[in-house]
């Protein structure tokens, strides 16, 4: 097979409309195709800032050794996969995900005053939820896909002058009824000849 550039995705954010981060009920209905996901009705958390998204694979392995103590296989002990990213905005949807649904309030705007949050930082588990993060590169597209995932790790919100206030966040993912945990879906934006 040889190399083909049109399979060099850039990571860029899909957010033409929404942010490229969704969140919604966790499901057990896997999309078959990058066409098929309906995101209406999911969570948009805004803007992340420049460091992007990053999905960390760890795997535990344990050893089969032979008589002679030399390792003849490894077997797979453990599995998480995590994803990791900074949100930088306090929109609703950036603070229900750090904060836990439950400890944001939302006090609606009115002729004197904007739209009010009140949010809570507690030692309360966060819900488990579906994710999509969209991805667009020119007429390329991608989506990573977590039907079950949590928030299981905040980091430290900045308040500087010179920065925006992030608020980090570590997704933990769990797997479906497949054993399945990630799933990554592609386009590469090159459609088949018409056959006129």
């Amino acid at each position: 097979m040889s190399v083909d550039s049109k399979n060099v995705f850039i990571g860029a954010p899909d957010q033409a409309v929404t942010g490229a981060i969704l969140s919604g009920p966790e499901t057990d209905t896997i999309p078959a195709t990058i066409d098929d996901f309906d995101v209406d009705e999911l969570t948009d958390s805004g803007y992340v800032n420049e460091d992007g998204v990053t999905i960390t694979p760890s795997e535990s392995t344990e050893s089969i050794k032979d008589w002679s103590l030399k390792t003849i296989r490894k077997i797979l002990t453990e599995f998480e996969g995590t994803v990791a990213w900074s949100h930088l905005e306090l929109s609703l949807g950036a603070l229900k995900n750090y904060m836990g649904d439950d400890n944001v309030e939302v006090t609606d705007a009115t002729a004197t005053k904007g739209t009010q949050t009140r949010s809570a930082i507690a030692g309360e588990q966060r819900p488990i939820k579906q994710w999509v993060f969209r991805i667009k590169d020119g007429a390329r597209r991608a989506i990573v896909f977590i039907p079950h995932g949590q928030i299981t790790e905040r980091g430290e919100i900045p308040l500087v002058a010179s920065g925006a206030i992030t608020l980090p966040v570590t997704l933990s993912t769990y797997p479906d009824a497949a054993g399945k945990s990630i799933y990554i879906y592609t386009d590469d934006g090159v459609v088949a000849a018409s056959g006129a």
